[in-house]
């Protein structure tokens, strides 16, 4: 059974060093990608993962460097939220909207069932990535150097925050808004990504619900 943490895997696809997309496609056939795949929020390939800015807010913000949040004020945002709980966990991913421009016939019905199904096992958060919260998250992503943070709110269970992101050959938008509770999460993301030639626009909705304890 996969180990993964809370919220959602989105911190450890964007933690990657030069981040990889969520699909590779060979030959008409796609499947998602490692990282993506043992992710678990994500979101984000979506976020993670309704969008809580507009693409031109996103643009503006990762552009203006003084207005970035800094590794401080991101931690000290994600340390409001309330630890996890160790356990068995479900997570249901949903994706509510794909496109990919010039994308071959059935192909994005493909990556949308790939994506879909590489959740349905669910997976198990021991005592110890629990006892971590989600600060050491953050921390795995600002240390990467890879993603910028220009807004991250957490106020109560709500969570709302947006992220650019360098990806092999392009680069990612995050934006994503969700609750978070000791015992599962809700999170709606919008990702969009312009990589090596080609672009990408994905929502999705990620429930992680714990379910009980852990397997023996």
């Amino acid at each position: 059974m996969r180990r993964v943490q809370l919220p959602s895997g989105l911190a450890s696809a964007m933690s990657r060093p030069s981040i990889e997309p969520p699909f590779r496609c060979r030959r008409g056939a796609c499947s998602v990608t490692k990282n993506w795949k043992t992710a678990g929020l994500a979101a984000c390939a979506a976020m993670a993962l309704a969008a809580c800015s507009s693409e031109s807010e996103s643009e503006d913000a990762s552009a203006d460097a003084g207005s970035a949040m800094s590794v401080e004020e991101a931690a000290q945002e994600f340390s409001k939220l309330e630890k996890p709980q160790p356990g068995q966990y479900s997570l249901k991913v949903d994706v509510t909207s794909f496109e990919m421009p010039g994308a071959p016939e059935g192909m994005l019905d493909q990556m949308r069932s790939a994506l879909e199904g590489a959740y349905g096992e669910g997976f198990c958060l021991t005592p110890e990535e629990a006892d971590k919260g989600f600060e050491e998250q953050l921390g795995q992503v600002a240390q990467s150097g890879e993603c910028n943070f220009s807004r991250m709110d957490v106020d109560g269970g709500q969570v709302s925050a947006n992220a650019v992101c360098d990806v092999q050959g392009g680069t990612m938008t995050l934006d994503m808004d969700g609750t978070v509770s000791a015992t599962g999460s809700d999170i709606v993301a919008n990702t969009k990504m312009d990589a090596q030639g080609q672009t990408m626009e994905m929502t999705m909705r990620m429930v992680q619900t714990r379910t009980g304890d852990c397997a023996a």
